[in-house]
């Protein structure tokens, strides 16, 4: 992502310029999300979602100040999904409204027997262009923490505005890995992680990363068994210098990787319905 920085540094004059004055925007936030914010479409109606979206609407309605900063269309969808951001106390001011031609964002949705979901997503979309303004910068640069996914990546302009992300000085940077194919590139997540404080993923994408490094970690898709995890963990450590991960295990709890040891804590029973939205939890 190096190659990016002059770019990016070219970048941050054009949006300063364009934004003008925005000093009344500029509020004392707390967590910051960057990424998708879309419509989950399914048989029985849709619901607003997207990872980024749904972490910043959790912290929210936890009492944490949280902010997104993504794109929506111009379009009732758009003026739709907004309102619902606002319902959860999601503050909006850094969506911005994409260009002519580039609709809200939506995902087919389908729930199998075992309430897993599986997506299809609709490309290209409003959060393909997620533009960042030089105000949204200096908001980040005192918040505590950004929370960054790996979908959002997809298209080479997010890729850009990220870049100009991570470079900001201040708020830990929490990487929030997703792998929806075909939007599942490894190479791509391990430069991301790279530039994060802090990783989260589940058993099954540790697993896909595992392969990747090729470590002996790596026998099972789906990584099962403390001691594996723990290997996985030290090994993705080792590649990206990050030393805490979190490792959401669907049904047999979580656990937390911190500089050697592995801490795990499970999961309480219950009956699963419907995962959408629950982000592996």
């Amino acid at each position: 992502m190096d190659k990016l920085s002059g770019a990016a540094a070219d970048l941050d004059r054009a949006m300063g310029a364009a934004s003008g004055s925005n000093a009344d925007r500029i509020v004392n936030i707390d967590f910051f999300a960057f990424g998708e914010i879309l419509w989950d479409c399914l048989l029985s109606g849709k619901q607003a979602g997207g990872a980024p979206f749904n972490v910043a609407a959790h912290l929210a309605q936890m009492g944490a100040s949280a902010a997104l900063i993504s794109s929506v269309g111009r379009d009732e969808p758009g003026d739709e999904i907004l309102g619902v951001a606002r319902q959860k106390r999601v503050n909006v001011d850094f969506v911005t409204r994409a260009r002519v031609g580039l609709p809200t964002g939506t995902v087919r949705v389908s729930i199998g027997q075992e309430g897993n979901a599986t997506y299809e997503l609709v490309q290209p979309v409003a959060w393909d262009e997620i533009t960042v303004a030089t105000d949204a910068l200096e908001a980040v640069s005192n918040a505590r923490a950004l929370i960054y996914g790996s979908l959002a990546a997809r298209s080479p302009y997010n890729l850009l505005q990220l870049d100009r992300l991570l470079r900001v000085k201040g708020p830990v940077k929490f990487f929030d890995v997703n792998l929806r194919p075909p939007f599942s590139d490894p190479a791509l997540v391990m430069e991301l992680a790279r530039r994060a404080d802090v990783l989260k993923l589940n058993d099954d994408e540790l697993g896909q990363l595992a392969r990747h490094m090729r470590t002996d970690a790596a026998v099972h898709h789906r990584l099962s068994g403390e001691e594996v995890i723990g290997r996985a963990c030290e090994a993705l450590a080792d590649a990206t210098n990050v030393r805490r991960i979190c490792v959401t295990r669907g049904d047999k709890g979580a656990a937390f990787w911190h500089n050697g040891e592995l801490t795990t804590a499970p999961a309480p029973r219950v009956e699963v319905k419907d995962t959408i939205g629950a982000g592996d939890a």
